[in-house]
């Protein structure tokens, strides 16, 4: 279309220019078309760049929807002491000293006990409160390619440590400790899921790969500990709540955070309590995982029943 409307309007030109100036010399006569070619050259050039913005398409409102005016609205709701303008990636989150210790601690007396009611001897007994108490930040370190914090950091090696003398040494006063553990773990899932998933969004991870890293921070210690074993991990079988827990506290804090722009310390609140509530509530109420549940019906029912349907009434017209 370009081409053909450059060379009409060239034509037309050069001819009306024969028509008016039949008389004129030469030179009189190439100074305007040369200026006339150069105009349609300069149009041609103009519409052959110029393009229409193309329309948006579903799927891109949807996106714009999701990603600009849903925070939004939900920021506008909230108070603003509760957003913030700070990027993800600016700040990080660290536990106290005390709930650090007492997480690894609690994580690696349990892998030790798993040792002692294998009749292990005292290496293995460390190997599994090491794995348990502190493999899931070394996963989480080795993946998002940064120092192992466990071994930058004397007191976590020194609670491991401590923990695995305790049930070697000590087993009926680890056996007692135990029940109470099981708060203190509670408590070491909810935070250690969220320290992973708030260093994989500082290292620049997106939504749903920071909630398979703070999951993978929290169980992964109990999964490496259940291979070392020879069992099936427990985290992937039906039971309590633990993995779930850890999974859905991670989505609420990373959505919270690179999503709808809460501050950090508040996210932390909500997430943690969430986790502790659906881990803490599955060991008192018994809640466990679903189980398999074919569900095909729902597909295959209906045109079932419509091609029945339609063949009955195909048998009474005959």
């Amino acid at each position: 279309m370009v081409w053909l409307s450059w060379h009409a309007t060239l034509y037309f030109s050069v001819s009306c220019l024969r028509l008016t100036g039949s008389h004129r010399t030469e030179e009189e006569t190439a100074l305007p078309i040369a200026s006339t070619i150069a105009s349609v050259a300069t149009t041609a050039t103009i519409m052959a760049t110029a393009t229409i913005a193309p329309s948006p398409t579903t799927t891109e409102t949807i996106e714009t929807i999701i990603t600009t005016v849903v925070p939004s609205v939900v920021a506008s709701a909230l108070p603003s002491t509760v957003t913030t303008t700070v990027p993800v990636t600016a700040t990080s989150i660290g536990l106290p000293v005390a709930f650090e210790i007492a997480a690894i601690f609690t994580g690696a007396l349990s892998g030790a006990m798993r040792g002692v009611n294998r009749k292990l001897d005292i290496t293995g007994v460390i190997m599994l409160a090491l794995v348990n108490g502190l493999g899931g930040g070394m996963l989480r370190d080795v993946l998002l390619g940064q120092d192992v914090f466990a071994l930058k950091n004397p007191r976590a090696l020194i609670s491991v440590l401590a923990a695995a003398a305790v049930a070697f040494f000590f087993i009926s006063i680890a056996k007692k400790l135990q029940p109470a553990t099981k708060v203190i773990d509670a408590f070491s899932l909810a935070l250690f899921c969220l320290v992973g998933a708030d260093k994989a969004l500082v290292a620049g991870l997106t939504i749903i790969p920071s909630i398979m890293m703070g999951t993978t921070t929290s169980i992964g210690g109990s999964v490496l500990r259940d291979i070392l074993t020879g069992e099936v991990p427990e985290t992937m079988q039906r039971g309590h709540l633990y993995a779930i827990a850890a999974g859905c506290g991670s989505a609420v804090f990373v959505l919270s955070t690179s999503w709808l722009s809460i501050a950090k310390p508040i996210a932390l609140i909500v997430a943690a309590s969430v986790t502790f509530v659906l881990r803490v509530g599955s060991l008192w109420r018994g809640w466990e995982s679903p189980e398999p549940h074919d569900m095909s019906y729902l597909l295959i029912g209906p045109p079932r029943r419509l091609i029945r349907a339609v063949r009955s009434r195909l048998t009474r017209r005959l």
